[in-house]
């Protein structure tokens, strides 16, 4: 049995978690963050640049990139429970196998200023890719609805 009740992250407001997040690994090669940058430019929409929220949040384009068929869609983000904190845009990759929505470490500086997000504090971010995971999609109640043809989906709130 995993030993995640005893993270100092998990909180009663989530479900119980399959895997703790130390037990947690992903492996992708073919996305880093330089690659993020070149999505957001060739996309018209930076990656970890100032952002606005857009109401209604929902529906989101992204593209289909790449041989591997990555789902990557940009978000608005904001530090949770903090309104006045700065909005900024940010790629991920969509991976419903993934239980979990994690941030680089680089994403995490751009909210938190570089140098105050270390891994003992932030153990969730990963190093090189964004992912939008399922606890994330389950919570927003998202779906994704794909356009094979133009290689691109959105994110549409049920």
């Amino acid at each position: 049995m995993s030993d995640h009740n005893q993270n100092p992250s998990s909180d009663d407001s989530w479900q119980k978690l399959a895997i703790s997040y130390n037990e947690f690994d992903v492996l992708v090669t073919d996305i880093n963050e330089e690659e993020l940058v070149d999505i957001g430019h060739d996309n018209k929409f930076e990656h970890l640049s100032a952002g606005s929220f857009s109401s209604p949040a929902f529906p989101v384009n992204g593209i289909i990139h790449g041989l591997n068929i990555r789902y990557m869609v940009p978000l608005v983000c904001q530090l949770a429970g903090k309104p006045n904190s700065q909005a900024i845009n940010v790629w991920f990759l969509v991976d419903t196998n993934s239980p979990f929505t994690c941030l680089t470490m680089k994403s995490l500086e751009a909210f938190f200023g570089q140098g105050n997000a270390t891994r003992g504090l932030y153990s969730f971010a990963i190093q090189f890719v964004n992912i939008l995971g399922a606890d994330a999609m389950r919570k927003l109640e998202l779906s994704i609805v794909v356009d094979w043809k133009k290689e691109r989906f959105q994110l549409v709130n049920q």
